[in-house]
């Protein structure tokens, strides 16, 4: 997908404007919108480019600032809505992420090292990841799930599931629908 497709579908997450300025202001009012914003531009431009310095540099210091753990190598669908961007994220390099899916704060996305489960987890789109929650391991999230607050993951989580607990369990096949808003049709 285009990069500049990818970046319109991130801003509008955050605020339904698509103008130039609606973007521009969006980068400038919203700390997720601006992390996200630097994510896609890291991609754009080489790093040995200015621009790419440029990027590299602002995302490393935002990141740093925010304690937030997340590579420009990640890779993530467009849409991506990072909520209360000022406590903890952490996400693994090799992690893959759908599109318009929600982060919220404190959430880790992490490797499992070894064992059956030994990589990273890919998670399908609108999948809502509530505050405080663990997902690990090479595991697979399908799409509109919900997961709540505090839940520790680390087994495959069929389509429209909404987990929850510690250990976490399925509770009921309503998924995300209604908590993920704002998407911006291809």
């Amino acid at each position: 997908m285009e990069i500049n497709h990818l970046i319109a579908q991130d801003l509008y997450r955050y605020y339904s404007n698509i103008s130039y300025r609606g973007k521009i202001k969006t980068v400038f009012s919203h700390s997720g919108a601006r992390f996200m914003f630097l994510y896609r531009m890291c991609s754009k431009y080489p790093r040995k480019s200015f621009l790419g310095f440029f990027f590299r540099l602002w995302f490393k210091i935002l990141s740093k600032n925010r304690n937030i753990e997340i590579p420009h190598k990640c890779n993530f669908g467009g849409g991506l809505y990072l909520g209360h961007f000022m406590n903890i994220i952490i996400i693994n390099q090799n992690v893959i992420i759908g599109q318009n899916c929600n982060i919220m704060q404190g959430v880790t996305i992490g490797n499992e090292s070894r064992g059956k489960r030994k990589g990273s987890p890919g998670i399908g789109n609108r999948v809502l990841i509530g505050p405080n929650s663990v997902v690990v391991g090479n595991i697979k999230i399908g799409d509109d799930v919900l997961i709540g607050p505090l839940t520790f993951v680390n087994f495959d989580v069929p389509e429209h599931s909404v987990v929850v607990g510690n250990p976490a369990k399925i509770v009921s096949n309503k998924g995300s629908k209604g908590y993920i808003n704002k998407i911006l049709e291809e």
